[in-house]
């Protein structure tokens, strides 16, 4: 990847991080599995199934570095689930409708299709060695995939010996320019449409974790002038 590149990934200014405050291996797992439920929670119940131990998930949130509410009911509520309620909600909502999906699930099409989005994700992929299985291939701004990108990131902090910085930096970069730039305005329009829904309830509670994990991450790294 080119020096430009790279700072289109990395962003321009040099940045570090205080290990003492970022706790990494404890707060890396933790987080990175938070990722992962929250990447389940969003999928297409089309596609993938509910994994049978998702149910094991439920604490995850007990190592987080700040407090967050909710999502061991949302797991449990999920686990014991209707699958054809779920699809039925999730079709409804994210994936059918004359003019497009009422609440797209997908980065670009939310977001307008603005230009250069789906490219700036494929290049954190990329750059990070992150496969999409095949099935996928086509939506690399799917929620759940971007979530899922986020748990990658988070893992390989936590199983590093040594410099973890450019997983640590990704993490920041990635959360801030592809989740907290247009997840709670999903999860708004969810509400908008179905205030009581399954979804709408998962959505605002990831907006919180996004929120407050950028918080906490942004207290880790101190930029260099």
């Amino acid at each position: 990847m080119s020096l430009q590149a790279q700072r289109g990934v990395a962003g321009e200014r040099a940045r570090s991080v205080t290990a003492s405050r970022r706790g990494a291996e404890r707060s890396a797992a933790a987080r990175s599995q938070c990722y992962a439920a929250f990447s389940e929670l969003t999928a297409s119940p089309h596609e993938v199934d509910a994994p049978p131990g998702i149910g094991d998930r439920i604490g995850v949130a007990a190592g987080l570095p700040f407090p967050i509410a909710g999502i061991d009911e949302l797991l449990r509520e999920f686990a014991a689930a209707d699958a054809a309620r779920l699809k039925s909600e999730y079709s409804e909502l994210f994936e059918v409708g004359s003019q497009g999906p009422p609440a797209p699930i997908r980065e670009d099409l939310h977001t307008g299709q603005k230009a250069g989005t789906r490219e700036d994700i494929v290049r954190f992929y990329d750059y990070f060695g992150y496969r999409l299985d095949d099935r996928f291939a086509w939506a690399p701004d799917h929620l759940s995939v971007e979530l899922e990108f986020m748990h990658f990131l988070c893992f390989h902090e936590a199983e590093q010996s040594g410099d973890r910085l450019s997983w640590q930096r990704a993490q920041a970069d990635f959360a801030h320019r592809h989740l907290a730039s247009w997840v709670p305005q999903l999860a708004r329009a969810v509400s908008e449409l179905t205030a009581d829904s399954f979804y709408c309830r998962v959505l605002f509670a990831l907006s919180d974790f996004i929120a407050r994990d950028l918080e906490w991450q942004a207290s880790t790294i101190v930029e260099e002038r």
